[in-house]
């Protein structure tokens, strides 16, 4: 079917994925028109523009957006980017798949994301500061701990949330630590935030491994981006038995057969924002012959073409959007496991949800006692995926999908439609 949906005046970017990939599950999951509406079309879109002082005197003016896309099953809740090509249809589509995401995890969260296109790089600490302080100034009406909750992406990190969270709390008059998550411990943050998205994916492969039979204890890996999520990842599969035998970045990837020290070169990309040598190039990390082949960088990373060179028999895809339509299509069809992104991507999601949470009350756990919980809900959310998928005889991104859409079609049709 053809969606009558929303579709942005320029770049439609992952907003153009999110609706060919809904239409698709359509097929198999029964969705009421009312709910499609709702999905179809984001509840808010905000383009802003940033006047930023510089530190010559000059004034410079960034592009910043906030898309809210559906808040039928709570508040709205997705990270803030910084990163030169952010547009309203990414960011449109990254909300969405937010919408879907929380919903397969069965959080009371809407979706929703946001960004400006700077390259964070470029600016001084100074600079950064003033331009996410502006952002944060321009939605402060809009965002709030009851209506859309904000949270780290590409090119943020603790220190921006907390200017985010002090902008807010300077502009309402009290302190709203719940406003944004991945905070510092000292600010209201989670114990266990920093790595909560690797481990996440490295959870989702431990549970996947239990029903599906899958080689752990010296099972070959190549991780793709190793950044946050790339590198907790690696130093958790490390933990579980497994041999990272490969990571890489923008400028390249380095291959051992023997393994990899993992702690070792994170230190060295920590303190020097590189790998220690490159002996391959980046996009030859795909066609090693490992188990598993972890896609951690940005979106769009896996295409077809790229696909057809890939050995690993199981590919979890740890970012948003990793494998592109047609990469997916490919790997299916030579009987590839391919683990999505709304599986393995929801670490960050349940530590926010649990930082969120111990915000509202003021009461905080334990750092076994926020993994004993995130833990669990990875646990139950692979089981659901799999009994759907597994029940209907579908890819386990169907399957995710699929749970998700019934979901909020329950929720919407509870709610009804106001007026």
């Amino acid at each position: 079917m053809s969606l009558p949906a929303y579709r942005p005046p320029e770049d439609p970017g992952l907003w153009e994925a999110f609706l060919d990939r809904l239409e698709k599950t359509l097929k198999v999951a029964a969705v009421h028109p009312t709910t499609l509406e709702y999905l179809a079309h984001p509840k808010r879109l905000v383009t802003v523009s940033l006047p930023v002082v510089m530190d010559d005197g000059k004034v410079r003016v960034f592009q910043g957006y906030r898309v809210v896309h559906d808040i039928a099953r709570g508040p709205a809740k997705g990270g803030v980017r910084l990163h030169p090509k952010v547009t309203l249809g990414q960011t449109a589509g990254l909300a969405a798949w937010m919408t879907l995401k929380a919903a397969v995890y069965d959080l009371p969260f809407g979706g929703a994301a946001g960004g400006v296109a700077v390259d964070p790089k470029l600016l001084s600490r100074r600079e950064l500061e003033r331009l996410v302080r502006r952002y944060t100034a321009e939605l402060v009406t809009l965002i709030g701990p009851d209506m859309d909750i904000l949270g780290p992406d590409v090119g943020t990190d603790q220190q921006v949330m907390a200017w985010i969270m002090d902008t807010y709390s300077m502009t309402v008059g009290s302190t709203v630590p719940g406003v944004v998550t991945g905070k510092p411990h000292a600010l209201g943050g989670t114990e266990g935030r920093d790595d909560a998205a690797g481990l996440g994916v490295a959870l989702v492969l431990a549970e996947l491994a239990k029903r599906r039979g899958l080689p752990l204890k010296g099972a070959k890996v190549a991780v793709q981006g190793f950044g946050q999520v790339g590198g907790s990842f690696a130093l958790h599969a490390e933990r579980l038995g497994l041999k990272v035998v490969a990571v890489s970045t923008s400028r390249g990837a380095l291959y051992r057969e023997e393994g990899l020290a993992v702690a070792e070169l994170l230190a060295h990309h920590e303190a020097t924002g590189e790998l220690p040598a490159y002996n391959l190039a980046p996009e030859e990390l795909f066609g090693l012959p490992v188990d598993y082949l972890v896609l951690a960088a940005l979106e769009g990373a896996l295409d077809g073409e790229g696909a057809k060179g890939v050995k690993a028999p199981v590919v979890l895809e740890a970012a948003n959007f990793g494998l592109t339509a047609e990469a997916e299509a490919y790997l299916l069809g030579k009987g590839v496991l391919v683990v999505p992104d709304l599986l393995t991507g929801g670490g960050g999601l349940l530590a926010s949800y649990l930082e969120w949470v111990q915000d509202l009350n003021m009461f905080f756990w334990s750092a076994e006692e926020v993994q004993a919980s995130f833990a669990k809900s990875v646990a139950r959310a692979v089981a659901e995926v799999c009994a759907k998928a597994e029940g209907l005889s579908l890819d386990l991104r169907t399957g995710a999908l699929v749970l998700a859409l019934e979901r909020l079609n329950e929720a919407t049709r509870l709610r009804g439609v106001y007026p």
